[in-house]
């Protein structure tokens, strides 16, 4: 029965949104070790599966009360106690997979766990620290200002590198000089602009400089026709190396390699043979 329950979780994706699918497999007896095997497996794309399912089962609880109850009584406990043991696990892309899992479900109480995890794996994992604080911060953590600050205060620019990542999001926001987010974004950006690290100086002027402009579209009341003429010239000076883009091709280059961890060494070697190849 367990390797027919396995099975269909895993088929899970011909099945999305299906609520009677899903109210079928967590009422068969073993749905809960059937779950626990498929994360505790060693292929990330399993567990992808796994957590596929856990998710939308979660989600699907605000519309189908079996969903609901079957989380609430029977898989709550033992489901998110296993997501949080592997949030450490020695594989990048597993304890991205769960790490996201937990926003996604609203896993408030796990917020320990990740910053737990953030302290431990910040100068270990830097291409992790997008997702991982970016959970953190949907989850309501608090102090989050200060995890940006423990972050940049890394001696690895690649951890430094990351906060930009992070940063991307306040970008397009609208001004408010009062609103304390504003205010940090701009405190952040004017120290990577002043970066001891050549990449991390020089996106993070990128990003500042388009944070500046649509400030001003702001205040100027700026036409869209002007804007958009300003930011294209402002592209022009995006930096070919980005924390995004080199986070993309080192994830492609470890799965092309089998590569399910990697040092903080072997990361900077990368990326300056990427440099050289732009030279």
């Amino acid at each position: 029965m367990s390797k027919i329950l396995e099975t269909k979780i895993l088929n899970y994706l011909s099945y999305l949104g299906d609520s009677e699918y899903m109210v079928e497999i967590v009422t068969s007896p073993g749905a809960v070790d059937s779950l626990i095997k498929l994360l505790h497996s060693d292929n990330p794309e399993i567990v992808s599966y796994a957590s596929l399912f856990i998710t939308d089962f979660v989600l699907s609880g605000s519309r189908n009360n079996i969903c609901k109850e079957s989380w609430e009584t029977q898989l709550r406990s033992k489901i998110i106690a296993e997501l949080e043991h592997l949030v450490l696990i020695n594989n990048h892309f597993i304890r991205k997979q769960v790490i996201y899992t937990l926003g996604k479900i609203c896993s408030y109480d796990s917020v320990p766990v990740l910053l737990q995890a953030f302290h431990e794996l910040r100068d270990r994992d830097p291409i992790l620290l997008p997702r991982l604080v970016g959970e953190l911060f949907w989850l309501g953590v608090e102090n989050r200002f200060d995890i940006l600050e423990i972050a940049i205060a890394s001696k690895h620019y690649t951890t430094r590198w990351a906060v930009l990542e992070l940063l991307g999001e306040f970008i397009y926001r609208v001004p408010d000089e009062e609103d304390e987010t504003f205010l940090m974004q701009y405190k952040f950006y004017e120290q990577l602009r002043h970066d001891s690290h050549r990449f991390v100086k020089t996106e993070a002027e990128y990003k500042y400089q388009i944070s500046e402009l649509n400030h001003r579209k702001h205040q100027e009341n700026m036409s869209k026709s002007e804007y958009k003429k300003l930011y294209r010239e402002l592209n022009k000076l995006k930096p070919s190396l980005t924390f995004f883009g080199i986070s993309l091709q080192f994830c492609n280059y470890m799965s092309r390699n089998n590569l399910s961890i990697y040092t903080i060494e072997e990361l900077e070697n990368f990326i300056d043979n990427k440099l050289k190849q732009e030279l």
